[in-house]
């Protein structure tokens, strides 16, 4: 199965020097996800929230209403790196390339400036800029190609792994770092405002919180710090057990709740206003939180995960509590035997090494199904999770399906 996308061409390899092109890729089934964490747009004439997630080479576009795929990326030379978009572009790295892609499909500017992988992108207004694992960050003119600004920093005393444009905050960037220090830089003038000493672990989010000044700062040792950038002064510190902070999102449609992703698949809900934990979305997937986000105005949370996964879930419940809503997957482990069902030829039965056996559509996705994990108690699987359910069944090996025609 092809990098390319669902519904995406892969590039020809046939040809002259290029082998036979009598088995060249032509599409992916089943690709909804990776380790990146996704990108949450919202459209102004179709007044629709639009979501972008990363698979391989190329990234597809769903609609967020019906998690239905609207757009399959044309594919680049290797597997992207990051993500990010504005209203108008998606950005998408590939080793050290930075390209923006308009209508989610063709690419129409290429960003040439950085000798190693770039491994943070932000939009920033006419600008976008990106960091390599060098530790250069570059700003580019969008629409030029063109360097605008370069930084270039000590990865021994100051390596950046986390950045953002506070609100309101004109030509400001914060940059959080390995070492725990956050930078404050004016990029109009190039000058480093302010140095934030940091709490003793390195940073691996942060997050504009809807008030303003306000910015949440995920680290390493698994702590959330809520912050007040203006005045240098610690809000609410919270605490997570489950190891680094993956992603951090705010609800903004009336409830002061922050969700925290982590690397085992658990989101925390914390309570803003009481300073305490709301509630916990424990194996929201069988893998890392790669990125959540709460829908503008909404009470939805939308999460990614190397599960090959996509879930939406609702908060509707008693007390703040939330359901799954939606969801799009295909297989986390690799498939163990795949056959075509029907006689049509546009559905295809496939089970994995993750024990699950899925059905994938030819024509599209929003057809695919999966068909559950084997448990020799489903009751008690439920309850436990499927990450602590001792009775699961093993990989399928095998099948035989077959369809039963009725006079």
């Amino acid at each position: 199965m092809s990098p390319a996308g669902d519904g995406g061409a892969a590039p020809s390899q046939g040809g002259p020097g290029g082998g036979s092109a009598l088995f060249v890729a032509f599409r992916a089934l089943g690709l909804c996800s990776n380790h990146l964490a996704h990108v949450l747009r919202y459209h102004r004439r179709h007044r629709e929230f639009y979501l972008v997630t990363a698979v391989g080479r190329s990234f597809h576009t769903y609609n967020v209403k019906r998690l239905g795929i609207v757009a399959v990326s044309n594919a680049l030379p290797q597997d992207i790196t990051c993500l990010a978009a504005d209203r108008m572009l998606v950005f998408a790295s590939c080793g050290s390339l930075l390209y923006a892609f308009a209508r989610n499909k063709e690419v129409v500017h290429t960003y040439k400036g950085h000798d190693t992988d770039i491994h943070v992108v932000l939009p920033f207004g006419d600008h976008v800029i990106s960091v390599d694992h060098n530790n250069i960050l570059i700003i580019w003119d969008v629409q030029s190609e063109e360097k605008y600004l370069q930084l270039n920093f000590d990865k021994a005393v100051f390596a950046v792994s986390a950045i953002m444009h506070p609100s309101t905050y004109l030509n400001k960037i914060l940059l959080g770092s390995e070492q725990g220090p956050l930078q404050l830089w004016n990029i109009k003038s190039n000058k480093l405002l302010y140095t934030f000493p940091g709490w003793g672990a390195g940073v691996t989010v942060l997050e504009q919180a809807p008030a303003l000044d306000v910015v949440a700062v995920g680290l390493v040792s698994g702590h959330i710090i809520v912050h007040n950038i203006k005045f240098d002064e610690i809000l609410i510190k919270f605490q997570q057990d489950w190891g680094p902070v993956t992603a951090i999102s705010f609800r903004t449609d009336g409830h002061a709740v922050m969700a925290a992703g982590s690397p085992i698949g658990h989101i925390g809900l914390w309570d803003l206003d009481q300073k305490k934990l709301l509630g916990q979305m424990r194996s929201a997937h069988a893998t890392a939180i790669a990125g959540l986000s709460f829908v503008q105005g909404e009470p939805l949370l939308i999460t990614n995960g190397s599960d090959n996964a996509i879930r939406e879930w609702v908060f509707d419940g008693p007390g703040g509590s939330s359901r799954l809503l939606r969801f799009r997957m295909g297989h986390s482990a690799p498939p163990t035997k795949i056959r075509y069902y029907g006689q049509n030829g546009q559905q295809i039965l496939s089970a994995g090494q993750d024990s699950t056996l899925q059905s994938f559509s030819t024509v599209h996705d929003r057809f695919n199904k999966s068909l559950g994990r084997g448990s020799l108690n489903k009751k008690k699987s439920k309850k436990k999770g499927i990450r602590y359910d001792t009775m699961a069944l093993p990989p399928i090996t095998t099948f035989a399906a077959g369809m039963q025609l009725f006079p």
